[in-house]
């Protein structure tokens, strides 16, 4: 196994410029991303799900999840974050036996969401609750002395919710205290509420790319340390396909291929 020290991958988080971190669904798409000269690679739930034919949240069987992992860690040199949903378990013993299964293959970063799946659609967990879950998440991690970047994903914009800054504010503090590593605020556009975040906190502040996602170099300013591109690469590249394959079709010769 190749070693991917925890400390080295929270460093990248503390550079002048936010970590852009390549997203990664199989062996292919991480090698790639290693060789365009990537620091640090993450895979998407989205992603990893859709090229199995599952849809996302926590419908891909952990088990495929650990082997699409262990090839995505047996091909990069890079290191590895891994999208772990919810923690495919509401038991904080159960999440913390899964992240230890993929920090032996190599694996130094987690996100984890305080959002679940529920009928039609996603809710989010009580923020005390769910800081009680990473509190004793990052005992059980420490008792077994495994070190890995805990990426604490709140889904207070991504959501809706009527009033996200001042809920978000709270998750942060709350989740600090708990032991997170870093926060994650995916649906989160706008430059003054991230400014407030990043002054609320030393947790490095993790943005996705959306819609009206502003431009790096005012990410940067604003304090944001992480942005992650999710599954809209691999959606991307799916688009792609279907447009060359329509073109084939259309052309009656496979010279798009080539061009």
């Amino acid at each position: 196994m190749t070693h991917r020290p925890y400390h080295h991958f929270k460093n990248l988080h503390y550079q002048a410029a936010p970590l852009l971190l390549a997203p990664a669904w199989d062996a292919r798409s991480a090698s790639t991303s290693q060789a365009l000269g990537f620091a640090a690679v993450g895979t998407s739930s989205a992603a990893m799900a859709a090229l199995l034919g599952y849809a996302d949240g926590e419908q891909l069987p952990f088990p495929e999840l650990r082997y699409l992992v262990s090839r995505i860690c047996a091909s990069t040199t890079l290191p590895v974050s891994v999208d772990l949903e919810g923690g495919y378990s509401r038991d904080p013993a159960q999440i913390a036996a899964h992240i230890r299964e993929l920090a032996s293959l190599g694996v130094v970063g987690i996100n984890l969401e305080d959002s679940v799946g529920v009928a039609g659609g996603r809710q989010l967990l009580e923020p005390t609750g769910f800081a009680e879950t990473l509190r004793t998440i990052r005992t059980e991690l420490a008792q077994a002395r495994v070190e890995v970047f805990l990426n604490v994903r709140t889904d207070t914009y991504l959501l809706g919710s009527a009033n996200p800054l001042p809920a978000t504010l709270l998750r942060q503090q709350l989740y600090e205290a708990a032991g997170a590593d870093g926060l994650f605020v995916p649906g989160l556009t706008e430059l003054p509420a991230m400014h407030d975040l990043c002054r609320a906190s030393r947790l490095p502040l993790n943005v996705m790319a959306v819609p009206g996602l502003p431009a790096f170099g005012e990410l940067q300013a604003a304090g944001v340390r992480r942005i992650s591109l999710g599954n809209f690469l691999f959606e991307a590249l799916t688009t792609r396909q279907r447009q060359l394959s329509q073109q084939i079709q259309h052309d009656q010769t496979c010279t798009s291929l080539f061009a």
